[in-house]
């Protein structure tokens, strides 16, 4: 065999070797890693966690934590055997874990649930919102305010030599009140009713406490309506200031 012939076959046998490292190397996990989708399990810290949330008179209500959130939803209403689940939404931090309260209010022998859910919080507000159930699920319309107050209240500002001064009207009732200009950082145009919405059921009515606030960190006192429950609608009874 000549020197030539013979050189030809051993480079053609190289590249074989060679072409046979590439291929292997291309296939491997890590290199196939790159080039396809593959699959990551989720850490413990990103599942969503059910937990009670609260219980009371056989009723149970409970939650799915969403951790990244900070915010549990959806939540679940247990009544006896049968649960229903609500895209309702709550804030996590246990302090302002939902409330639950079942009564009879119109006193049809049928007792009525309600759910006291938080949904936001900060400097000056807390945002709560009711849910009233009966025991088969179905719904009752929850209270207004802020329609039942049309007409019925209405306030004022004048900025007098570095005071403010708010005028506030409810139904016959005037109040006024004046402050220094220095005491807020931030002064509301008029009187904001609301920001910090709470309820309770105290001698048979559900009771809506509205914040009235003048300023972010300024309270002048709380609007305090009153409700009874007429068969499946609630009535206005009572506004007062407090």
């Amino acid at each position: 065999m000549s020197k030539l012939t013979k050189t030809v076959i051993v480079l053609g046998f190289l590249g074989i070797i060679l072409s046979s490292c590439s291929s292997a190397v291309n296939n491997t996990p890590a290199n196939k890693a790159q080039n396809q989708p593959s699959e990551v399990p989720l850490t413990v810290d990103q599942i969503e966690s059910d937990i009670l949330l609260i219980e009371n008179n056989g009723i149970s209500v409970t939650g799915a934590l969403q951790k990244d959130a900070e915010i549990i939803v959806p939540i679940t209403v247990h009544i006896d055997d049968k649960s229903k689940t609500y895209q309702w939404q709550n804030v996590a931090d246990p302090e302002y874990y939902p409330k639950l309260i079942v009564d009879d209010l119109n006193q049809d022998q049928q007792d009525e649930i309600y759910l006291f859910l938080t949904k936001g919080y900060g400097t000056g507000v807390i945002d709560t919102q009711i849910h009233i159930l009966r025991k088969d699920f179905s719904e009752i319309t929850a209270p207004n305010p802020s329609v039942d107050l049309k007409d019925k209240l209405q306030s004022s500002v004048e900025e007098i030599d570095s005071e403010q001064h708010y005028t506030l009207k409810l139904q016959n009732k005037t109040y006024t009140y004046t402050f220094k200009h220095d005491e807020a950082a931030m002064w509301f145009e008029e009187v904001v009713v609301g920001k910090t919405t709470t309820y309770r059921i105290e001698n048979g009515q559900l009771i809506v406490s509205l914040s009235l606030q003048v300023a972010p960190t300024l309270t002048i006192g709380m609007l305090e309506m009153s409700y009874e429950l007429l068969e499946k609608q609630f009535k206005l009874a009572q506004i007062k200031l407090v």
